[in-house]
Order: C-alpha cells, then structure tokens, then sequence
C-alpha cells in the first residue's frame, strides 16, 4: 500500500493530502452541530501517523471527488471510527461496500454518547 501523509482536514468528509490531491470520505455525511467535533477528530487521528486508500466500485463522486475509505498506517478504518464518534451521519444515498457495516455500528449502540 501507498502511504500518504495528510496536510489538512476540509471537512467531516473530505482530506487534503501532502501532494496535494482532495479525498472523499466513503459513507460518510456531515452532521449538522458536530463539525468542528468530526474535524477535531480526524485531526488527531491523522497527527504524525501515515494513511493509505482504498477504493470501492465507484472511484470518483458526481463533483468528481476520489472517494476512499482511509487506514491509517495501524490498519484503522477511519471511515467507521468516525462513523462510530457519533460526529458524522453514514450516507445513505450513496452505494458503498460497508454502508451496512456503518449502520451496524450505529445500531449496535458502539458510537459514543454525543448528549
């Protein structure tokens, strides 16, 4: 796997990596009242560690993002531990390899009380 370091968090659902290409979080959605928490989050997450992708079936969104699901160099599934955080809602509408893995991790009661 290639690892990449991660210059800055966008959002909830996109990074910015040090080449300079723009990543989309697969499965996730940004939660209204909980942005500067999911951004806080993937900012110590991403701090000092390398990250690698991996690609679902559909590689680029309809804004032409690279959508990924994002490791750190661990093997964290960022994706589902954000998802778990409780900061961010699992989209939907969108197709993707481990939706139900997401809402799974919802309806398990694993997200952390964000009351």
């Amino acid at each position: 796997e290639e690892l990449f370091s991660v210059k800055d968090v966008i959002s909830p659902e996109k990074i910015l990596l040090s080449n300079g290409l723009q990543v989309r979080l697969i499965g996730i959605k940004e939660k209204e009242g909980f942005f500067e928490q999911a951004v806080d989050f993937l900012k110590d997450k991403f701090n000092k560690r390398k990250i690698f992708l991996k690609y679902d079936k559909t590689k680029y969104s309809k804004d032409n993002s690279l959508m990924c699901y994002v490791y750190l160099d661990n093997k964290t599934f960022v994706n589902n531990h954000l998802v778990r955080t409780g900061f961010v809602d699992v989209d939907t509408e969108s197709e993707c390899r481990y939706k139900n893995k997401f809402l799974e991790a919802i309806k398990d009661g694993k997200r952390m009380d964000t009351k």
